[in-house]
């Protein structure tokens, strides 16, 4: 299937292993979440991109660089933080 076959897709799943209130992802490692992201805002334009974490990985700061994608909407069992 080409990406000219993919429908207008609104909203995105990633796993996350961390995350912190900013939209700030720590992923299983090698970028390839960051990747799948930004070819999905190519594709599209506007994407909103949500995370389901427990409540123990919403933490006060992740590392990240100029390259890692940012999440908009974490949820969590208790919680919902729009970014």
């Amino acid at each position: 299937m080409g990406a000219h076959e993919i429908s207008k897709t609104d909203l995105a799943v990633d796993g996350s292993v961390a995350v912190d209130a900013q939209g700030h992802r720590l992923g299983k490692g090698g970028g390839c979440g960051d990747v799948e992201i930004n070819a999905l805002k190519k594709m599209f334009r506007s994407i909103s991109v949500i995370t389901v974490v427990y409540d123990i990985h919403v933490i006060e700061s992740v590392p990240f660089n100029e390259k890692d994608e940012k999440v908009s909407i974490i949820v969590t069992p208790t919680k919902i933080i729009r970014i």
